[in-house]
Order: structure tokens, then sequence, then C-alpha cells
């Protein structure tokens, strides 16, 4: 595995992407594996060679699938769990309905930035480039493997929407758990399903209050599937009990964390729907929630 996460930032860009490509999964090392072409290498991501590990590259394929197919591709069936789909888009509309600066007209305040962390292959990162920047026409196109059964496989393409601005994200590398000091505040973080990833979730959170403006907010979601190979059990938020078997969960063990400098303004429960192959899925409800940056006293 990989440790290490990715992220660049310039004034001139108001969306921002920190990359998970660290040992909490494969998923998210194999984003280091990559670089996109056209407008994807940008992105800091290459074509995964023969000499890769297999296992990592099914793994990139399936979130490039995950981020970028259609609806038609994922899921054909008539009798299907079609509200799992849009995920990333869900999340977006989150975002931005939450974020404060979006309404401010005047432009007074200068550009309204975001920062995508844990973005694995990017569909997040250049879903919020939509609405936290003036958007023009760009193309950038990458192949992908889709397995459909056994050995049988077929080649599709992610690809950019026509309305994403792909020069507003730019990707750093970097600890999740142990942020670059000098990165500037934003006006909305993301973290989607990522937390649970972490070697040191609470440490991640923590630093949250630091990354985001007075009145900003977070946006976080997690299906708090916790695993000892990703996250010490000492580190869970939650999914464990106490002593005289109280249980303790998750979301309360975020809140800890959370409620010192932000107030949960919405929560929402919201599925997602990952391709393994034409016949088989894993479906997930992930706890989104929304937190906004409360103004220090004094």
């Amino acid at each position: 595995m990989y440790s290490g996460y990715s992220f660049k930032w310039s004034n001139r860009h108001t969306a921002a992407a920190l990359g998970v490509a660290a040992s909490a999964s494969a998923v998210y090392a194999a984003y280091r594996l990559y670089r996109y072409h056209g407008y994807f290498s940008r992105a800091g991501v290459r074509p995964i060679s023969e000499g890769d590990l297999p296992e990592v590259k099914r793994a990139v394929d399936e979130y490039l699938q995950f981020h970028y197919a259609n609806a038609q591709e994922i899921l054909p069936y008539q009798q299907s769990p079609k509200e799992a789909l849009h995920f990333l888009s869900r999340l977006m509309v989150l975002c931005e309905r939450n974020c404060l600066a979006l309404q401010d007209f005047t432009g007074e305040q200068g550009p309204v930035t975001a920062l995508d962390l844990g973005c694995a292959v990017g569909g997040s990162s250049f879903a919020l480039a939509r609405a936290f920047q003036q958007v023009l026409q760009r193309e950038g196109v990458l192949a992908y493997t889709s397995l459909e059964e056994g050995e049988i496989t077929a080649t599709r393409l992610a690809q950019l929407p026509d309305d994403v601005e792909a020069d507003r994200v730019q990707f750093l590398q970097a600890d999740l758990c142990r942020l670059p000091q000098n990165l500037v505040q934003f006006d909305a973080v993301l973290a989607a399903n990522v937390v649970e990833r972490l070697a040191d979730p609470g440490l991640f959170l923590d630093q949250l209050a630091g990354l985001v403006k007075a009145s900003g907010v977070v946006v976080l979601a997690s299906a708090f599937s916790w695993s000892e190979h990703d996250t010490p059990k000492g580190n869970w938020l939650g999914g464990f009990y106490k002593k005289a078997n109280e249980p303790v969960r998750s979301l309360d063990g975020m809140k800890q964390h959370m409620e010192p400098h932000f107030d949960l303004i919405e929560q929402e429960d919201i599925p997602y729907l990952i391709r393994r192959h034409a016949r088989k899925y894993e479906w997930g409800v992930s706890c989104c929630t929304v937190w906004r940056r409360r103004r220090d006293k004094g």
C-alpha cells in the first residue's frame, strides 16, 4: 500500500481536491497509480500497467465506474434500487444548498472555494467545480475495464461532463490525519465515505475547524464500515460496546469531535451502489451530515 493523499492549491482555483492514497484502502491507494489522459492528466493519475497489482487495477476500475458511468451502464435492470444512483450528485446538493457563500451575489468576498478530502478518482471534485466557479466546456476521457462475468469484460470510458471546468480542480498529496499547516480556509469541505478508512478518524475530524471559514460548511458521509485493517479499534468513532454492554454509535462519536466548533444543521441517509460485475453490487447507506462552522468567540 501507499502512504499519502493528493492536492495543490492556487487562489485562481475555487475547487480543490485532497485525494486519498493511503494504506487505508487499496481503492484509495490506487489513486496514485493513475495519470489521466487529457484533463485527467492534470489530476496526476496515469493508466494502470500490466505490472500493477490486479486487485488495485480492479479497485480503480470499479471506482472510475462508480464516479463516471451513467445510470444505464451501472444499473440497466427495470427492477433495481435506482434510488442508490447519483450518490455523488446528492452530496453536491448538500454542499451547494448549505454553503452561504454561494448565496452572496455581490462578489465582494471573492471566489467561493471548496475542498474535497479523500476524492478517490476525482468525480466528486469535478462535480464541486460546477457550483464553485463559473463553468466552461472541456473534454477529458479515460478508458477503464468493466467486469461483466467471470473473465468477460467490457471497455468503457470515464468522461468529464461537458459543463465541468477541469482547470479549477487541482490535487495535493498529503496524509489526511496530518494535513499541511499552510492550507487556506475553505467555504465548503466534503469528505465522502473516507472517515472509516483512516487510521485516526478523530484526529482527522479535529483538524476540520482550521480548514473551514466562519459560517462555512463541512459535509461528512460515512457508512461507518469499521475494520481493524484500516483503523485500530481503539480509534473507531463507534460501533463497539462500552462496559455493561452499552453500545457506542459512530454518529455520537463524530459529534464529540465536531460540536466544539460546528453546529449540525442537516442529516440525511443517502444510499450508494457500487457495481462489482453485471449481476452483483455493493449497496450501502451513508450517514450524511452537514456541519456549519461557528465564529470563534472574541
